[in-house]
Formats: C-alpha cells, structure tokens, sequence
C-alpha cells in the first residue's frame, strides 16, 4: 500500500509545473539591466537592504563561533 501511494504521489508531482515556460529572445541575452535594483539604488534602500543582508551574516557567523567554542570546550571537559 506505501509502494502504491509513493508512486501514486510521484506520478502527481511531475505534472505539477511551477512555471510556465517563457521564450528566451535575443533581447533577453542582451539586457544588463536590473529594474528592481536600479530603482532600490535611486530610492537609497538598496544599501538598506544590503546593511540587513551583512547583519545576517554576521549574526548567524557570530552564532556558529559561539556554538563551535561551547562544543570544544565540552570536548575539553570530557576527555579529562
């Protein structure tokens, strides 16, 4: 019955489609425009967004050293 509802569940999945396709055309190759991140850039929120970006990083970098001191620290104290 698992073997019969996986395949069932399978079979529906690949006639989902997320997107539908779009013909790519030689414009396409030559654009080197970005419209949302020119108009954050006029608007001054595009260093707004790039301020918030630099914070995730730091605090999930700020995170992983903690936890990577806490974990040798407790290697320490359980090898003595």
């Amino acid at each position: 019955m698992k073997k019969l509802l996986t395949i069932a569940l399978l079979v529906f999945s690949l006639s989902a489609l997320a997107q539908e396709k779009i013909a790519v055309t030689d414009a396409d190759y030559t654009n080197s425009s970005v419209e949302m991140a020119d108009t954050m850039r006029s608007n001054g929120k595009i260093y707004v967004l790039v301020g918030v970006i630099v914070l995730i990083f730091a605090g999930i970098t700020v995170y992983l050293v903690s936890t990577d001191r806490k974990i040798s620290k407790l290697e320490k104290n359980l090898h003595s």
